[in-house]
């Protein structure tokens, strides 16, 4: 399979958080009218590194979480507030909260430490409380950003990370 990467020239771009394609592979996020006749949004979200979207949930106001991974860094990558603004390794889980205009990021950020992170799960509660899984070949030891859980430690070895776009 050959990725294939639209800048603002072929991709359909309307208003986002970000509609410049920013190099690579960037993150998509697009609102789609409830009759599938037009796009309410399409923009871009990503730096110069290679971004993949994983996961997506939407709270009752229209706001739109996003989760996946990315080795941009926080040079390029449009951090703002988050978990943290610092890119920790090779490839980084991030989180990122979209208004419901698709116009602006409310939030985006990092979380992993010096190993590689992959995030495909979010879920969000009435609240607006994010919740992202994933998997971590990062320790507590290398910066994996443990605070408080079932468990504190981590038990395994590095597994095989699923493969970034090309």
């Amino acid at each position: 399979m050959t990725d294939i990467e639209s800048g603002e020239t072929t991709f359909p771009v309307t208003v986002g958080p970000d509609i410049t394609y920013n190099g690579n592979a960037d993150i998509f996020v697009a609102k789609v009218n409830r009759s599938g006749t037009a796009l309410l949004y399409a923009g871009y979200i990503g730096g110069n590194g290679r971004d993949g979207g994983d996961g997506i949930a939407v709270d009752s106001a229209g706001n739109a979480y996003l989760t996946g991974a990315t080795n941009s860094t926080e040079a390029t990558f449009p951090v703002t507030v988050g978990p943290d603004l610092t890119h920790n390794g090779d490839r980084d889980a991030f989180v990122a909260k979209v208004n419901a205009s698709g116009t602006a990021l409310l939030y985006a950020g990092f979380i992993g430490g010096s190993g590689d992170e992959f995030a495909p799960g979010i879920a969000v509660d009435g609240a607006g409380n994010a919740y992202v899984t994933g998997n971590t070949s990062s320790t507590e030891a290398n910066g994996f950003p443990v605070t408080v859980g079932p468990d504190l430690t981590h038990n395994g070895s590095p597994w095989i990370t699923p493969e970034m776009p090309t």
